[in-house]
This record gives C-alpha cells, structure tokens and sequence, in this order.
C-alpha cells in the first residue's frame, strides 16, 4: 500500500517550455544589434558630398593637413606617406599637441576603400579630431 502513496503523490518533474520562444527571439534580436557589419568587405562605392556650407579652422598651430590624390597617394603636410605608416607619422604628432585637427583633403574620384585604410590609421593613432575639406557649393 506504501508504494501506491507514493505513485499518486510523485510527479514527473517538468520542464516549462512557454518561455522558449520569448528567449530565442530575445537571443537573435541581440545578436542582432551587437554584430558588426563590415561595409569594406561589399566594396561600396561611396559618393562624398559637396558642403553647403564651410566653416574655416584659423589656428594653424593645431592642424595638420593629410592629402589623399587621385592616385591613391597618401601626404602628410607635404611629404609622401605610405598608406600603412600614417598612424606611426601621425602620433608623435598627438603625443605633442592632443587638440592637433586633422583635414582631410580626398580628392574626389578616389575610392572609399584607401579613405577607411587611412581613417583606420587615423583611429589607431588616436587622431580622434578629424575634419574632412569640401568645396563650397553642394
């Protein structure tokens, strides 16, 4: 009689299920928003805009100039800087003067895949001040 008890009282433990769905879809809306999307890998052409209006940097202490032309290549105020050195040209630089600005000037037909190279160079020496040049008129 003792074993009869204990059947009827004893049940099978379970597993809620309701909440799976809740926690798969939580799981991919995270994984989602946290992945990194690389836009170099599609190899985007990305036109750069025309300003509609300027704004002109005065202190001439505080700048540096990085020219890019239309044959991909690189210069730092005047001299020829190969495109993987400019972080090590750039960051004695901000060693010595951190509010240093740096302008950009791209020529126009060059691709945006030598400006994320120099950009990365850029961020890697911790120029974080960055001022692209346009021309008036857009």
């Amino acid at each position: 009689m003792r074993k009869s008890i204990i059947r009827r009282f004893t049940r099978t433990p379970e597993i809620p299920t309701a909440s799976t769905a809740d926690v798969a879809f939580l799981l991919i809306l995270f994984f989602m928003v946290t992945t990194v999307f690389r836009a170099t890998a599609l190899n985007l052409r990305i036109v750069l805009p025309k300003a509609k209006s300027t704004e002109r940097i005065l202190i001439r202490r505080n700048v540096t100039h990085l020219w890019i032309d239309n044959q991909g290549r690189v210069f730092i105020d005047d001299s020829l800087v190969p495109k993987e050195k400019v972080s090590s040209r750039i960051s004695p630089k901000i060693a010595e003067n951190p509010d240093l600005v740096t302008i950009l000037n791209i020529h126009q037909d060059i691709d945006y895949g030598t400006v994320d190279v120099v950009l990365d160079q850029l961020k890697e020496a911790r120029a974080f001040k960055i001022t692209f040049a346009t021309e008036f008129g857009g």
